[in-house]
């Protein structure tokens, strides 16, 4: 008999699941986290994701009242038939309603639902979204009011002739007359910046990253924006790099990557300043005092931070999985309003939607690996991770739910010292990342504003800020050359453990402080079972690592696990069982 059940569907890249139960977000995990496939990229149903949620809530396929599903780049409508199809052939359920679910609108509701705002203006910026009028949204705007939202208003750009990833897409000599003057969504403008400092698709991160070492080459002329119709064209701030490359003398290779670093700080200024502008523009007279924001490039923390500190917006709340990851919760709080009734609103559920992994599939994981584990009392093994950190070892942290969202929020995290010069190099050269790349801080909640220039709560490592100078040669470890921290702020009441083990780390250094990072390696999706944890304990220089309450230490004589039955590298065919 089916049930007030919503399952919500992405398909495309960072494809995921989510689940809504009785008008609340019980589940989400993106594909990737399964999969081990870094932003799990196919136009196929995420079934190990619909299964893991489906798991998360007790139900069946059958028990689904309605699903909602999105994709990227097509028009929503003209394709759900073939969806509808194809979900309902492999959930097993012919009689599913499947409701197709916009692109932007999937970011808005993922944002609005997920906020106990009880009003905010609701900005999507992303890189695409789905095909309208015969071509493709860029950014839009809506307007959130109690149970619904609102659409404002969409920016429209243009499909350029190839691939983003393309020369002809982001280095004007290539670039065809024809496009140089379509529009381009701030997202795609950002990623031409990416490719020019010589990363590859999605590492936007890493362009923001390198921005701090070097000043921008240009300083953006940003144009009157009046209203949402902002000009934005492929060619903008592409004619520029274009000028001081023919200046220089040097041949195009040796220009850019002599410039890498300017190159990227070009594409963070242009992108902050169009931000900015867009947004004194939608709201002139500082009458919205909330911002909701979703999509891609709400993962930009240095442009959070600014909107933070310069604009009149008083609150803002970013879904910690604001990239297409998210889409899945929008759909599944869209499906559910269709087909229900409104659902319950509200941040509480965030951001640990992911599976729990029980005692005894721990034991037996441990055992497999050949691993000695010791296993303690909550206290005692806060005590012991907090001395394993001030003495200066790397701690792999698993436990609980695992976050939503690409930042490790202290349930699939590596901790270290921030206070030692070394460990920045010494984490970059453990994961496999480039060094020039920054790690994060968590502090305790009532302690953000004293080590960082940021007073409202920053949750979820979303919102760059400054360190308060006196902290910056006491914190090497967490401060970007800029001065900089995106900042995980810890409350009791959410994270007690979390919590208690800041304070405790706090007893014996002075600062309520650890580096937090994501538990993985170079290229790899953050670990999700304990099964990877092992595996990237033991393929890595990590000093302890620690499963629930099982406290491990490292045997040269272990080896990794190969085959995790939980989690299977084929997908199964159908979910009909």
């Amino acid at each position: 008999m089916t049930g007030r059940h919503a399952l919500g569907v992405h398909i495309g890249h960072d494809r995921g699941a989510a689940l809504v139960s009785d008008g609340v977000l019980v589940a989400q995990i993106a594909e990737e986290r399964l999969d081990r496939v870094k932003h799990s990229n196919a136009p196929d149903l995420p079934l190990r994701s619909i299964r893991a949620v489906l798991d998360i809530g007790h139900i069946r396929p059958d028990d689904l009242g309605v699903a909602g599903i999105s994709y990227t780049n097509v028009d929503i409508g003209a394709v759900l038939p073939l969806l509808a199809e194809e979900m309902q052939d492999d959930l097993g359920v012919p009689s599913l309603e499947v409701i197709g679910v916009g692109h932007h609108d999937a970011h808005a509701w993922s944002g609005w639902c997920t906020t106990d705002l009880t009003e905010a203006l609701i900005v999507v910026a992303d890189g695409s979204g789905d095909v309208v009028n015969g071509r493709l949204e860029a950014e839009s705007v809506y307007l959130g009011a109690g149970d619904s939202i609102h659409l404002l208003g969409r920016r429209l750009q243009d499909f350029g002739t190839s691939r983003m990833t393309r020369r002809n897409s982001f280095m004007l000599p290539y670039m065809i007359d024809a496009d140089r003057t379509k529009d381009i969504s701030l997202g795609n403008k950002y990623e031409q910046f990416t490719y020019l400092a010589g990363f590859s698709q999605r590492e936007g991160g890493k362009t923001m990253g390198l921005a701090a070492y070097a000043d921008p080459l240009f300083r953006p002329e940003i144009p009157a924006i009046r209203d949402l119709q902002f000009p934005l064209q492929f060619e903008t701030g592409l004619i520029e790099i274009d000028r001081l490359w023919r200046q220089s003398g040097d041949a195009w290779h040796r220009f850019v990557r002599q410039r890498a670093a300017a190159i990227a700080a070009s594409g963070q200024s242009l992108l902050e300043e169009y931000m900015l502008a867009l947004l004194r523009t939608l709201d002139p007279s500082g009458a919205h005092r909330n911002l909701c924001a979703a999509g891609g490039v709400f993962l930009n923390c240095q442009m959070n931070g600014r909107i933070v500190r310069e604009t009149r917006f008083e609150n803002l709340h970013v879904v910690p999985a604001a990239g297409d990851d998210g889409q899945c919760i929008g759909s599944a709080f869209f499906a559910y309003a269709q087909a229900f009734a409104p659902p319950q609103r509200g941040a509480d559920p965030l951001p640990y939607l992911g599976p729990h992994y029980d005692r005894a599939a721990i034991t037996q994981d441990i055992q497999r690996a050949e691993l000695s584990a010791e296993e303690l009392e909550d206290g005692q093994l806060m005590e012991r991770i907090a001395q394993a950190l001030a003495d200066g070892l790397i701690v792999g942290l698993f436990r609980g739910r695992s976050e939503c969202g690409p930042r490790a929020l202290c349930h699939r995290s590596l901790l270290a010292d921030p206070r030692r010069a070394d460990m920045k190099d010494r984490l970059n050269g453990l994961k496999g990342r480039e060094l020039f790349r920054p790690f994060a801080p968590a502090v305790t909640e009532e302690d953000q504003a004293t080590f960082f220039e940021l007073e409202p709560p920053s949750p979820f490592m979303l919102v760059a800020t400054a360190l308060r100078p006196r902290f910056r040669d006491v914190l090497p470890a967490i401060t970007h050359i800029d001065g900089s921290a995106r900042v995980q702020a810890v409350s009791r009441a959410k994270e007690p453990f979390i919590h208690a083990l800041l304070r405790a780390f706090a007893a014996r250094t002075g600062y309520p402080v650890l580096l937090n990072t994501s538990f993985n390696l170079a290229g790899e999706p953050i670990v999700e079972s304990p099964r990877d944890a092992i595996n990237t304990f033991l393929a890595s220089e990590i000093d302890c690592l620690v499963l629930e309450n099982q406290f491990l230490h490292r045997k040269a004589t272990s080896r990794s696990l190969s085959a995790p039955p939980t989690a299977p590298r084929d997908p199964p065919p159908s979910l009909r069982s």
